[in-house]
C-alpha cells in the first residue's frame, strides 16, 4: 500500500507540474522553434553524455576500491557471472552497473535502480552490500555539496539565481548536515576506538561491525590524493552536465541569453526538481522547473518548454538505452528487478 502511494503522489505531482508547464504553451510556435533547432549539437551533446557517464563509473571505482582490497571472509558471489570472480573493481564494470541503475530509475519507481546496483555491485565485486549502498549515499551527499558550491560561485560571479536565493538559508542547512555526516563517517573508526565508545560497542558486535563495512564505503578519502580525484570527478562530471545545457542553448540561438554561469543555475534547478516526488524520469518536474528559471531571464515561454523538452528528451534516451543494454548483458531485466523488489516487500 506505501508502495502504490508512492507511486501515485510522484504520478499526481508530475502531472500537475507538466499541466503547469504546457499550460501557456502555443503548440503551433512550439512545432515552428522546433523546426528552427540546429540538430548538428546531437553530435556533442552525446558525447558529452557518455563521457560524464564515464566519469560517474571512475568516481564510483575510487569509492569502491577501499572495500574490493579489504580481506572480507564469507563473502559468496550473488550472481553467476564472469564478474564475480574478478577481484578487484574495473572502471568498465563501474560504469556499466552505474549507467544500468540510472536507466532503470528512468522507467522503474521508486529509484529501484539504485537498489539494483548496490544489490549487484555486492556480487559482482565480492564487497559486503551495506559496504556499496554507503559507497552510493556519499555519491549523493558529494553530489549535492558539490552542486550547491557550483550554484553559490555561479550566482557570485555571474550574479544570476534563477530566483533560488531566498532558498539559501535552507540550502546551507542542507549543505552543513551533509558535510557532518560524511566527515562521521570518514572518522568512525577513530570514533568507535575512543573509550567512551568501545565499551558500547563492546557489547554490541554486529554494530561495530554493520559501521565497519558502511566506513569502507567512504575510507577513499583517508587518502588526500584519492579523495581530491573523488571530488575532481564530481565537479567535472557537473560541468559536462552544465556545458551540455550551454550546447543545447547554442543549438536553440539563445547563448546570448544563457550564458555558462547560467546554465549551472539551470543545472542546479533540475536537481532540486528532481528531489520532488515525480514519475520515473521526472517527466513534468524538469520540464516546469527549467522553464520557470529560463522565463525569469526573458525567454518566452515557448522557447523555455520546448529547451527543456529537447535536453531532458535526448539525456533521457541515450541514458535509458544505453544501461538497458547493460542491465540485459549483465543477465537483469526490468520484469527480474520489480519481481525482486515486490519480493522483498512481500516478506516484510
Amino acid at each position: 500500500m506505501k508502495t502504490k502511494l508512492s507511486i501515485l503522489i510522484g504520478l499526481l505531482v508530475s502531472a500537475a507540474l507538466l499541466y503547469f508547464a504546457f499550460r501557456n504553451v502555443d503548440f503551433r510556435k512550439l512545432c515552428v522553434i522546433y523546426g528552427g533547432v540546429n540538430n548538428i549539437f546531437i553530435i556533442p551533446i552525446a558525447a558529452v553524455i557518455m563521457l560524464e557517464l564515464f566519469l560517474r563509473g571512475l568516481r564510483w571505482k575510487l569509492l569502491l576500491d577501499p572495500g574490493a582490497r579489504h580481506p572480507f571472509r564469507g563473502i559468496k558471489p550473488q550472481v553467476d557471472t564472469a564478474l564475480a570472480v574478478s577481484p578487484a573493481v574495473r572502471v568498465w564494470d563501474a560504469f556499466r552497473l552505474e549507467t544500468a541503475g540510472l536507466a532503470l530509475n528512468n522507467i522503474l519507481p521508486l529509484r529501484l535502480g539504485e537498489i539494483m546496483r548496490g544489490t549487484s555491485g555486492a556480487g559482482f565485486f565480492q564487497i559486503p552490500m551495506m559496504t556499496v549502498f554507503a559507497t552510493i549515499l556519499v555519491e549523493r551527499a558529494l553530489d549535492t555539496i558539490v552542486l550547491f558550491a557550483l550554484f553559490a560561485a555561479a550566482a557570485g560571479l555571474g550574479g544570476v539565481t534563477g530566483g533560488l536565493g531566498a532558498y539559501s538559508g535552507y540550502f546551507w542547512t542542507l549543505l552543513g548536515g551533509l558535510a557532518a555526516v560524511i566527515a562521521a563517517l570518514i572518522f568512525i573508526d577513530e570514533i568507535t576506538a575512543q573509550r567512551f565508545f568501545s565499551g558500547f560497542f563492546g557489547k554490541f558486535p554486529r554494530v561495530k561491525k554493520g559501521l565497519a563495512n558502511l566506513a569502507l564505503g567512504i575510507k577513499a578519502f583517508h587518502s588526500f590524493k584519492t579523495g581530491c580525484a573523488v571530488i575532481a570527478l564530481a565537479i567535472l562530471q557537473w560541468l559536462l552536465d552544465a556545458l551540455n545545457f550551454y550546447l543545447v542553448a547554442l543549438a536553440f540561438g539563445i547563448e546570448g541569453v544563457i550564458n555558462l554561469y547560467k546554465c549551472v543555475v539551470v543545472l542546479f534547478t533540475t536537481a532540486m526538481a528532481a528531489s520532488i516526488p515525480g514519475v520515473p524520469g521526472y517527466f513534468g518536474n524538469f520540464e516546469f522547473a527549467v522553464a520557470r528559471v529560463l522565463n525569469t531571464w526573458g525567454v518566452a515561454d515557448e522557447v523555455g518548454f520546448a529547451f527543456a523538452a529537447y535536453i531532458h528528451m535526448l539525456t533521457y534516451l541515450i541514458v535509458t538505452v544505453l544501461g538497458l543494454i547493460f542491465v540485459y548483458q549483465m543477465g537483469q531485466s526490468l520484469g527480474k528487478v520489480w519481481a525482486q523488489f515486490r519480493g522483498k516487500t512481500a516478506v516484510r
